[in-house]
């Protein structure tokens, strides 16, 4: 049965459930050489889930990321699908400006984040938020920092080892039930929010993973940052429907996609025309095995016939072009790879089911 058939009646919770029921042991997300199956990547869900709903988190409220592509941003997905909740993927690096905006805009009452990201001190950020903003009512930190918290932050390890023992019953979703508030820049005036489903999401990852037969002998590279509608839906979510491993980036670039690509025998690589540049730039410098590669995926921006045709020669691999937006859950449009060159270059291929 075609995937988006098989997954459109599901929440996102139930995606990860699914997976986890039929092979628990199967690699899901893999960061820095450390795996984290499909069964792992559950249970640590529903230890925090158990946890924040202890604190009070639950059914439509807001639950506010910021966090690199890390292991912990996927299960902290996950484990606000089981609550009910709604997350909002935040861009780390924004400015403080932003960031407050947003989680004032959102209503967030939680918020999971790094200690130190990208040279910036979220703990001290989020002291003032804590005070300016009055409905961000706790804060979870991922880092090592050996710290004492007040009773409103609370680290991520900790939650997880208080939820194992926790009795948890997770909350009834509808597949139309909102689940995610993504923000995009727009042309003017402050960043707006879009509200998506859990049915808009699964249904556009579902649609870009069929296209390019995602399936569970499949590794996938290249993801945009987990934030970015594409990284959340195609990337994180198309990946276990199709019951493959998602390879994480903490940082984006050539030389660390290439070096992922070559220890980690990727079959599926997702980009942008920016990042297939850069890559072929890279690679006239080095010599990195690509055979692994079966498919690439551009999306994003448009990508000019001549890269597309250097990519496909390049990687040895036919090269796919899909049209996404952020209000439309990602993908819009996308071609396959037994599509004709003339098909595949020079358009976005087809609407996906039911647009």
């Amino acid at each position: 049965m075609a995937l988006v058939e098989r997954f459109k009646h599901l929440t996102v919770a139930g995606v990860l459930a699914h997976r986890a029921t039929e092979a628990p042991s199967a690699p899901f997300l893999v960061h820095k050489g450390a795996v984290l199956t499909y069964g792992e990547a559950d249970d640590q869900a529903e230890a925090l889930a158990a946890s924040l709903s202890n604190l009070g988190v639950g059914p439509g409220d807001r639950l506010a990321v910021l966090l690199p592509a890390w292991p912990e941003f996927a299960v902290t997905t996950f484990a606000a699908a089981k609550l009910g909740a709604t997350i909002v993927p935040l861009n780390p690096r924004q400015t403080a400006a932003d960031l407050r905006y947003m989680l004032r805009h959102s209503g967030a009452s939680c918020a999971v984040s790094g200690e130190h990201v990208y040279g910036i001190d979220f703990l001290q950020i989020f002291e003032d938020l804590l005070v300016d903003l009055p409905e961000l009512q706790y804060l979870v930190t991922v880092g090592d920092e050996d710290l004492w918290y007040d009773d409103r932050i609370f680290q991520w390890e900790d939650l997880i080892s208080a939820g194992r023992g926790r009795a948890f019953q997770g909350t009834d979703q509808a597949p139309d039930d909102p689940f995610a508030i993504l923000y995009t820049s727009g042309t003017s005036g402050k960043p707006k929010g879009v509200e998506l489903s859990h049915r808009n999401l699964i249904h556009a990852a579902a649609a870009t993973a069929e296209a390019v037969s995602l399936g569970p002998d499949d590794r996938v590279v290249g993801v945009t940052a987990l934030f970015h509608v594409f990284g959340l839906g195609p990337g994180l979510l198309g990946t276990a429907i199709g019951g493959g491993r998602l390879l994480l980036q903490d940082e984006f670039g050539a030389a660390r996609t290439l070096e992922l690509i070559e220890s980690e025998r990727a079959t599926v690589h997702f980009g942008v025309p920016t990042l297939f540049a850069t890559e072929l730039a890279e690679l006239r410098n080095r010599d990195v095995d690509l055979g692994s590669i079966r498919v690439c995926l551009s999306a994003g921006a448009p990508m000019p016939d001549g890269l597309a045709r250097a990519v496909e020669e390049r990687f040895g691999a036919p090269l796919v072009i899909a049209y996404s937006l952020t209000e439309a859950a990602s993908t819009v449009a996308v071609a396959t790879p037994s599509d004709p060159v003339s098909k595949r270059h020079f358009t976005v291929g087809r609407p996906v089911p039911s647009t």
